[in-house]
């Protein structure tokens, strides 16, 4: 029996708050929904300019690298922070975690490989209008759900909050 076991008090440190994943959950999605919307529009506004862009971060091991070590840290964070897989919208948020964080690591072990794919990726003529699309639904979705929360979770939340204050 762990020392957490033992005294129930270190149970409350560990076990989150109702609602307080739903919080999180919701918190992440306003960070990386207008990320990815903003992303997609441009890609379907200037495909020119975001094949240029792509041409030369392929062409650049050192940027290849620099763009893996923050993909990491952000995939790390999110995970870190979301470890949850849930029968609802959330799982997208902890499968951004998981796409971040392999994606980084893979450039950070094969910044030459990157290239040969990548390059291969972008020479389909449509590849940046359809990613475009993607993200811009993906992004509205995920800004939908961190802004447009489940009215009746808030109310919940709130009270509980309230509850707590009060007792203090």
């Amino acid at each position: 029996m762990c020392r957490a076991e033992k005294n129930p008090l270190n149970l409350i440190r560990v076990m989150p708050a109702k609602g307080q994943d739903m919080q999180r959950s919701q918190l992440i999605a306003r960070l990386i929904g207008p990320v990815l919307c903003t992303i997609g529009i441009a890609m379907l506004v200037n495909q020119d300019a975001f094949h240029a862009i792509a041409q030369a971060f392929l062409a650049n091991p050192a940027i290849i690298y620099i763009s893996g070590v923050l993909s990491l840290t952000a995939g790390l964070a999110i995970l870190n922070a979301h470890p949850m897989w849930t029968s609802d919208w959330r799982s997208l948020v902890t499968l951004a975690g998981w796409i971040a964080t392999i994606g980084g690591i893979w450039r950070i072990f094969a910044p030459k490989f990157v290239p040969f794919v990548g390059n291969a990726v972008i020479a389909n003529p449509h590849f940046f209008l359809g990613t475009g699309i993607v993200l811009l639904v993906l992004g509205g979705f995920l800004t939908f759900k961190g802004y447009v929360a489940d009215p009746r979770s808030q109310r919940e939340w709130r009270h509980d909050h309230e509850q707590a204050h009060h007792q203090r």
